[in-house]
């Protein structure tokens, strides 16, 4: 009988060193056979290398419009410039996957802490790592908000469960990083902080009872977090940036794909609502005691989840940790007559000295398409500053980095009037691709010198194949064309 019950716990032991061997290659797995930079990046570290030349921008670099402009997450933009200017491609990718280990240690403390289930812990932690890193391993600043809204829900925690203020000092030093690394979601630090304020009453209310928790110091913390969002170079604007950027029924909400809501006609909508469902059921089917913030966590990031697809992470992050408090606890395990600490510890950085060996085999020379192009308009142009090219919606980051000024670019936020003061572009833009606008008339507006047209996306290119108005053809590859004005003499010769 004995015997069993050693083997038994050494099976656990082996089962949770299996899931942390997963949690810790899942990143690297993916840099391995899919690592790439997102379309804005150029844009990112574009936009950090002005700040550290010549301060914060109030109008639209690199742009033919003088539109005004707030640069929200120039923290971010500073350090993966750093990155990349002095480590490179290969250094930005480190960058990624040291932040994603740091989000899914913290994650597996939260539920750890929740339940005190260590497996359960590291299978939760699996799962959410997975989907986080299939979706949303990309060269963004939101990997920095979701790195600090799982060490706020773990404070948080934390201190509900020792009622010690010390877990809560370092919140305010979160929010003043979120808001000045990627503000345009410094307000969700805020929301998520609201079901654990409303959680510290005392509630009774039909089967809700609530006996609540030490609110004063919560309350503190939470002020303090508000004072810290006027901490940034832009003040009131960069906490609002967000609601005059995804405005509801906005014509960029309707035509950015991660903006859509999720439906059954694309698998990614089908798992996120399925997902969403499961965890609704599982929630209402247990007969064990929910907290009330839990709910109210649940139903405000299902709605986030439902409404655009770029926010399932929300949901994630904030359901899916209660879960550990509902599955099975193993029977306590003696590490010291089983397998040390020292153990996992030396073996998991063997596995993360085999993971990075692996990394170095990722081609992360991720040089765009348009790059050939942008070679071309090096040795031909004169002066970058004055030209005016045009370019589609997706390709405009790099074409900026590259120092071109750009008709649009990736972030279509920016060129909506409630932002910019001046005109909606990207509606303009939409409209033009759709057919909306007569491009004869487009064309004249803006007098472009050059039009990079992509082949198998841009109207303008089948436009222009029968009618190239005062325009020729200078350079051309399978998947894009050059055009040039014909009265544009601005070359090098």
């Amino acid at each position: 009988m004995k015997k069993k019950m050693i083997k038994k716990k050494l099976s656990n032991v082996k089962i949770n060193y299996l899931l942390i061997i997963i949690i810790v290659s899942i990143p690297f797995i993916k840099a391995f056979f899919s690592f790439d930079f997102d379309n804005d990046f150029w844009f990112t570290i574009n936009q950090g290398r002005y700040v550290i030349e010549s301060g914060f921008p109030t109008k639209a670099i690199n742009s033919m419009h003088d539109i005004n402009f707030i640069y929200q997450s120039w923290g971010s933009g500073v350090l993966y410039y750093l990155v990349y200017n002095y480590i490179g491609s290969f250094g930005v990718l480190l960058l990624l996957i040291s932040v994603l280990e740091l989000i899914s240690f913290f994650y597996y403390k939260l539920c750890l802490c929740v339940s005190n289930n260590k497996k359960a812990s590291l299978l939760i932690t699996m799962v959410v790592s997975i989907i986080y890193s299939l979706y949303f391993f990309s060269t963004r600043p939101h990997i920095f908000t979701t790195l600090n809204v799982t060490i706020m829900l773990y404070l948080l925690e934390k201190y509900i469960k020792t009622s010690n203020r010390k877990y809560l000092y370092l919140l305010p030093v979160i929010s003043l990083f979120q808001i000045n690394m990627h503000g345009i979601y410094f307000i969700i630090l805020l929301v998520i902080m609201i079901p654990y304020l409303i959680n510290a009453f005392k509630i009774k209310f039909l089967k809700i009872q609530e006996n609540g928790y030490i609110k004063k110091d919560l309350m503190i913390i939470f002020l303090l977090m508000c004072i810290t969002g006027f901490i940034n170079p832009y003040g009131f604007k960069t906490i609002i940036y967000g609601f005059s950027s995804y405005e509801s029924g906005s014509i960029m909400n309707n035509n950015i794909s991660e903006l859509l809501a999720p439906n059954f006609h694309y698998i990614e909508g089908k798992i996120i609502i399925v997902l969403v469902i499961t965890v609704y059921a599982i929630y209402m089917k247990t007969k064990k005691k929910i907290s009330l913030r839990y709910y109210l966590l649940l139903l405000g990031t299902s709605y986030l989840a439902l409404d655009a697809k770029k926010s399932l992470w929300f949901f994630l992050f904030c359901t899916l940790f209660p879960l550990t408090m509902f599955l099975k606890k193993d029977e306590d395990v003696q590490e010291k007559k089983e397998l040390s600490r020292e153990f996992y510890i030396l073996n998991t950085l063997f596995i993360l000295l085999i993971d990075f060996s692996l990394l170095t085999m990722v081609n992360t020379n991720k040089i765009p398409q348009i790059n050939n192009f942008m070679l071309y308009l090096d040795d031909h142009v004169i002066n970058k500053e004055k030209m005016k090219l045009y370019v589609s919606f997706e390709d405009g980051s790099y074409a900026e980095w590259r120092g071109y000024n750009c008709y649009i670019d990736p972030r279509a936020e920016i060129f909506l009037k409630s932002n910019n003061g001046k005109a909606d572009i990207f509606e303009e833009y939409i409209n033009m691709q759709k057919l909306k606008i007569d491009y004869e008339v487009f064309i004249k507006k803006y007098d472009f010198d050059y039009l990079l047209l992509n082949k198998k996306e841009d109207r303008l290119y089948y436009l222009f194949k029968i009618n190239p108005l005062n325009y020729g053809e200078v350079f051309s590859d399978d998947n894009y064309s050059l055009y040039k004005k014909n009265s544009y003499m601005e070359t090098k010769k």
